[in-house]
């Protein structure tokens, strides 16, 4: 029997409708696949742009008082910013494995370093910006000295890359910024090192006079004068390694429990020796009897009071020390813990003239193993010390022929370089004691010669010794170098009295580290 007509009408429209809603469903798929596909293009051609650096290189991040500069150049002064911080101190005081712009510099306003060291960036690209056009304006020329600095500059661009980079631009790029180039670089050098020099020429041309360095060092004395003390360091800490080199697990509850531990004896310990102290004990004996406890001594020392410990510094300078008075300091360096038995011997403004001089070290052979050369072998070194001084004492004898020698023989890197020159020299530095006490030797006399021993420092042997001139005090070079960065301060603020620097778009594509 067949459908009532009622019926397969109906199911003609259902039909129909299901067909009408599959197109529909199949033209919104359509149109949703193809702005998928649009956003994915874009996507991809976004990155390739930001690969390329054109934005970096081309958007302006930073304008300094109409001179525009982009991410790139922005990213080579934060650079120079970070890794002058690194550098400057002995522990670097963030996690550099970390980005700056999650860690405070500054607990009370919040600071981050990214923040503290982005400032420093922007202040040195503004005042090289200024200096520089002040420097063009004037029609300065960079100095010898100057000129030689960026000639070595640019050598080291065109040779510094070949032992370990692909290419020059590669070892840019790694150290100088992702997308800085070769010929801004070199801009961005010669800049830089422009401003320096002029600035170095302004502040050459300022003078001071006796009454100057009289009022700085009244004003300051605490950290100018010289003071003389006697000082026993114990510390107490928690290994983090057993004596094979192994790491010891520990909880930070175990640790900080280990930590007080160690505390109770080191501070038992520093008592124990100031109550000897106290009582009359030879400092040197005592020294030598705390030896194997000890974390460090010194007897009778001389340092000027901004060199001193921030332990024991402020008891120190307080002006009711008398000679004989005696403390125990601590010091907490978070990962150790420092007790300091202190004697204060006196207090002086230090007007002994410091020593400029010349040497030659000549080491002596040491046996593999050995903590001190032999006797033949210190005998070996001296023969052949006084085999140079001879050569030189045959030849022109002079300041810079020695110099020459220097350079070809001395054992000490540090100082041959420059001809073995060591300014002064004063009692407040580490050098062995026969290298200091003939330098100060009053008696000494420009070109004066001479051979002494060197058995404290980690090369053993002999120096050559040629005495150049006497040298300020200790405290008046300071006060000078003290003098003139208010000169540097000054002449910059006058340069960039008035000058603008506004941030832009670029800004935005600064990598932070």
């Amino acid at each position: 029997m067949s459908e009532p007509k009622e019926n397969k009408s109906q199911t003609k429209a259902q039909r129909h409708e299901k067909r009408r809603q599959e197109e529909q469903a199949n033209r919104r798929s359509m149109a949703l696949y193809t702005l998928v596909g649009i956003v994915v293009v874009v996507a991809a051609a976004a990155m390739i742009v930001w690969n390329t650096g054109i934005l970096q290189r081309s958007l302006t991040a930073v304008e300094v008082d109409g001179t525009k500069y982009t991410a790139a150049d922005v990213e080579l002064y934060f650079n120079s910013a970070y890794n002058s911080t690194v550098n400057q101190y002995y522990m670097t005081p963030f996690d550099t494995s970390s980005s700056t712009k999650n860690q405070v510099y500054d607990q009370e306003t919040g600071e981050s370093w990214y923040d503290h060291l982005m400032t420093q960036a922007m202040t040195n690209l503004k005042n090289d910006t200024v200096l520089a056009a002040k420097a063009n304006a004037e029609g300065y020329t960079l100095s010898e000295d100057a000129q030689q600095d960026l000639d070595d500059f640019l050598k080291q661009l065109d040779t510094a890359w070949l032992s370990q980079y692909r290419s020059r631009d590669a070892y840019i790029r790694t150290n100088y910024g992702s997308f800085m180039t070769y010929d801004r670089l070199v801009e961005l050098a010669s800049m830089q090192i422009l401003a320096s020099d002029y600035l170095q020429s302004q502040v050459s041309t300022v003078t001071h006079s006796e009454e100057d360095y009289e009022t700085y060092y009244t004003e300051n004395a605490d950290s100018l004068d010289t003071y003389t003390y006697t000082q026993f360091a114990f510390q107490a800490y928690v290994p983090t390694t057993d004596e094979e080199g192994n790491t010891i697990e520990m909880t930070d509850e175990e640790k900080s429990a280990a930590l007080e531990e160690a505390k109770t004896e080191q501070k038992a310990l520093a008592e124990e020796l100031q109550s000897k102290l106290e009582a009359g004990e030879d400092p040197q004996a005592l020294a030598e009897e705390y030896a194997d406890q000890l974390y460090s001594s010194v007897v009778s020392r001389n340092l000027v009071g901004s060199e001193l410990s921030s332990a024991y510094s402020e008891w120190m300078m307080d002006s009711s020390r008398v000679a004989g008075d005696i403390t125990l300091a601590e010091y907490d360096s978070t990962s150790a813990y420092i007790y300091y038995v202190v004697r204060f011997e006196g207090r002086q403004l230090d007007d002994t003239p410091t020593a400029d001089v010349r040497h030659i070290l000549v080491a002596a052979e040491q046996d593999e193993d050995a903590t001190e050369p032999t006797q033949e072998q210190y005998d070996a070194a001296y023969a052949k010390a006084e085999e140079l001084l001879n050569e030189w004492k045959a030849g022109e004898a002079t300041e810079d022929s020695f110099a020459a020698l220097a350079e070809e023989n001395s054992a000490d890197p540090g100082s041959a370089s420059k001809g073995g020159l060591i300014s002064s020299v004063s009692t407040a530095d580490s050098y062995v004691d026969t290298f200091t006490n003939w330098a100060l030797d009053p008696s000494r006399q420009p070109g004066d010669t001479g051979i002494v021993q060197n058995t404290g420092s980690s090369t053993k042997g002999w120096h050559i010794m040629y005495y150049v001139s006497a040298n300020d005090p200790i405290w008046k070079q300071t006060v000078s170098t003290a003098l003139q960065n208010q000169d540097y301060e000054n002449t910059i603020n006058a340069a960039t009295e008035g000058v603008t620097l506004t941030q832009g778009i670029g800004m935005s594509f600064v990598s932070a580290r």
